[in-house]
C-alpha cells in the first residue's frame, strides 16, 4: 500500500527530476493490498491521498499564459520556459481515515486516524488492517496489514513549462505548449496545450486613447498524462485456474494519471518602455482522472477446498477529482533587447508564483 499510493505521488508531479525518477519500489504487494480489501474502500482511500495533488498540478497547468494585456502583432513570437510554483493549503496535506466509511480496511489497535496526502510529511501514516470473511468459519479474518504512505515532504509544487506564442491578425495572439511522449523505464508522459489571447481595446474608444494601456481576453486548455506500469503477481500459495496460470495473463496493469485544465482571464496591462506591469481576474477548471487499469489477482475464500483461491479483479481504480477556482493575477515583465524575464503570481484557494525567461521579437 505505501509503495503503491507514493507511485501514485511520482507519477501525479509533472517535475521533470521526480517524473523520470525510478520508483523505490515496486508496487507489486503494496497494490494488492488495496485491491484485496475491494473497489470501494480502494478508491475512497486513493481518492482521499491523491486529491490534493489532481488539483495542485490542473491549477499549475493553468499558470502564466499571458504576460500583457496587448496581443502580438502578425509575424511577432516569442518562446517562454518558466515554472509555476502551487502551493496547496494546510488543510490539504492530511485526511482523517474514520471519515471515509471505510467497510473492509479499519485501523490496527491505538493508531491515529490522520494520514498524510501526497503533500504530507514523509513518514508513514497510520496501520491499516484488511478483513475478508471466511465462508468455512464465517468470521472475519485478516488479510494483510500497511501502512499508509507518507508524503512528498513540501507543500509547493513546481510545474515546468515551455511555450510559443505567435502573432495573428486581428490582433489576436495564439500560444501553444507542447512535450512529446517520454518513456523512462516503466514511466510515460506527454503534454499539449493551446491558448488563444484577443486584444479588447480596438472595440473601446475610449481606452484606444490612453497610451501603452492595453486590455485582452485569453482562453487556454492544456492535456497532460502520465502512466506507469505496474506488476502484480498472484499469491503463489492461493489457487490458480489453468488459464490465470498462462504466462502474460496478468500483463498490460497499468497505472494512468490524466489532467485537463482550461483558464479563462481578462487582462489589462501598461506599458512603461522596458517594464511591462499587468493584473486581472481568472477562472481556473481542473479534472483529474487516476484509473488502475488491467487485470489484478486477488485472494479470497472459498467454501470447497482450496480454501484460498485467486480471484481477478479488473479496473480496480477509477477515481476522477474536480475543481474551480477565480483567483486575481498581477505580474510584470522586463524586456531587454530579445530577451524577456517574468515574474507572476495569483491570489486565490490554491495560490501560485511564477518565474520564466523569454526570448523572441514581439
Amino acid at each position: 500500500m505505501k509503495h503503491a499510493l507514493r507511485k501514485f505521488s511520482l507519477v501525479a508531479l509533472p517535475v521533470v527530476g521526480i517524473l523520470l525518477a525510478a520508483p523505490a519500489a515496486h508496487a507489486q504487494q503494496a497494490v494488492g493490498d488495496v485491491i484485496k480489501a475491494g473497489k470501494e474502500d480502494a478508491n475512497k482511500l486513493i481518492r482521499a491521498y491523491i486529491e490534493p495533488g489532481g488539483k495542485a498540478v490542473g491549477h499549475g497547468l493553468n499558470g502564466n499564459w499571458f504576460n500583457s494585456g496587448k496581443a502580438m502583432e502578425l509575424g511577432k513570437f516569442d518562446v517562454r520556459v518558466f515554472a509555476t510554483g502551487v502551493f496547496t493549503p494546510e488543510e490539504q496535506t492530511s485526511f482523517d481515515i474514520s471519515k471515509l466509511e471505510l467497510k473492509k480496511i479499519r485501523l490496527a489497535s491505538g493508531e491515529s486516524s490522520i494520514a498524510p496526502t501526497v503533500f504530507g510529511g514523509k513518514e508513514e501514516g497510520p496501520e491499516m488492517v484488511v478483513y475478508g470473511r471466511n465462508p468455512l468459519t464465517n468470521r472475519e479474518e485478516e488479510l494483510t496489514r500497511f501502512n499508509t504512505p507518507g508524503g512528498i515532504g513540501f507543500k509547493n509544487l513546481p510545474v515546468p513549462m515551455v511555450q510559443a506564442s505567435f502573432g495573428l491578425v486581428l490582433d489576436t495572439e495564439v500560444a501553444v505548449r507542447f512535450f512529446p511522449k517520454t518513456t523512462y523505464e516503466e514511466y510515460s508522459a506527454n503534454l499539449w496545450g493551446v491558448g488563444l489571447k484577443h486584444g479588447l481595446k480596438q472595440y473601446l474608444p475610449g481606452i484606444s486613447a490612453i497610451p501603452g494601456f492595453d486590455i485582452a481576453a485569453l482562453g487556454g486548455y492544456t492535456y497532460f498524462e502520465t502512466t506507469a506500469d505496474l506488476d502484480l503477481a498472484p499469491d503463489p500459495a492461493a489457487s490458480r485456474t489453468a488459464q490465470q496460470q498462462q504466462a502474460g495473463y496478468y500483463d498490460n496493469q497499468q497505472l494512468v494519471f490524466t489532467t485537463k485544465a482550461w483558464t479563462a482571464s481578462l487582462i489589462a496591462s501598461k506599458n512603461l518602455k522596458v517594464l511591462t506591469v499587468y493584473g486581472g481576474v481568472k477562472y481556473s477548471h481542473v479534472t483529474t482522472d487516476v484509473n488502475v487499469n488491467g487485470r489484478y489477482p486477488v485472494t479470497s475464500f472459498q467454501v470447497t477446498p482450496p480454501n484460498r483461491y485467486i480471484e481477478d479483479v479488473v479496473d480496480p481504480v477509477m477515481v476522477n477529482v474536480e475543481d474551480s477556482q477565480y483567483g486575481l493575477v498581477g505580474g510584470l515583465r522586463l524586456k531587454l533587447l530579445i530577451f524577456s524575464l517574468y515574474a507572476e503570481g495569483t491570489m486565490a484557494k490554491y495560490p501560485s508564483a511564477t518565474a520564466g525567461l523569454g526570448i523572441g521579437f514581439n
